[in-house]
């Protein structure tokens, strides 16, 4: 029978030693199977979303918000929609999806802080702004401008009800990447305990702590004392693949004076039998 266990198991196993893992997944595996595999469209952002939605059931709520920081032609917020879909069918938890744009391209370069040695101003500016709206068709947001003067827009659209879940972070520069981590310094109850954060610039040779977005991670951890980034340590975990180059762009800011953070959560005492099942359970594997 095609859903007998031990059938579906077979074709697994037949479709690795054929070479055709990925493609099995996609066409047999559950939502969680292909997040877990990395085979959907930005796994990324996917893991980090799906994170967000998972410790939103965690703490009781129902709707999360995701931001992505440098929409650019807004391939990445277009695939955020498509996974928002997919994450409300598999948690029940509903995103609200704002994306952060200039419009322009990057904004002014200030030296070997911004990697002046690979960027200009004006480097990847928005194609075709009212055709990306049309795609977008309002099941996401796009606020304009200088991140530094539209931040504040974002802190109002949160509230303990719709916490800030996942950010992804794409705007190259050490400035523009200290502007959009301002997004983390609010009031602890609008976000989860962790906050899951994808910066795509810090897998490159001349990535380095002194410049770009691991400076700002460190002049951010340095500044704020009870808001710590870090590196994201369930990555690979127990993923069955335990190497992709996305892994070591996966941070969290870790909310360190959020109430239950500092009270704990309500709940039964549990043996040791139980602590695995809670911890997979919550995704907090």
């Amino acid at each position: 029978m095609p859903g007998d266990p031990i059938v579906k198991r077979l074709a697994h196993r037949l479709a690795i030693l054929a070479g055709k893992e990925d493609a099995w997944i996609l066409r047999s595996g559950s939502f969680r199977d292909k997040e877990l595999f990395g085979v959907l469209r930005r796994p990324a952002y996917c893991y980090g979303m799906l994170r967000a939605a998972d410790q939103a059931k965690y703490l009781g709520r129902q709707e999360v918000t995701a931001v992505e920081f440098g929409v650019a032609n807004g391939e990445g917020l277009l695939n955020m929609i498509e996974l928002s879909k997919a994450i409300e069918q598999e948690t029940g938890v509903k995103f609200h999806l704002i994306g952060f744009d200039a419009g322009g391209g990057l904004p002014q370069v200030r030296g070997y802080k911004d990697h002046a040695e690979l960027w200009r101003s004006g480097d990847f500016p928005m194609q075709d702004r009212d055709g990306l709206m049309r795609r977008i068709d309002g099941q996401a947001e796009v606020i304009f401008g200088d991140i530094n003067d539209t931040i504040e827009q974002l802190k109002a659209r949160l509230s303990p009800n719709n916490p800030l879940g996942f950010v992804a972070i794409d705007v190259t520069l050490y400035t523009a990447t200290l502007a959009s981590l301002r997004c983390l310094e609010w009031a602890p109850e609008l976000y989860p305990l962790g906050v899951s954060i994808y910066l795509d610039d810090t897998q490159f040779f001349f990535a380095n702590e002194w410049a770009g977005e691991l400076l700002a991670i460190k002049d951010f951890n340095a500044r704020s004392e009870y808001r710590k980034i870090g590196e994201d340590r369930s990555l690979p975990g127990r993923r069955p693949r335990q190497y992709a180059d996305w892994y070591r762009a996966m941070y969290v800011c870790h909310v360190l004076d959020h109430q239950i953070r500092n009270e704990g959560a309500e709940r039964h005492s549990f043996t040791m039998d139980r602590h695995h099942e809670f911890m997979t359970t919550n995704a907090l594997y």
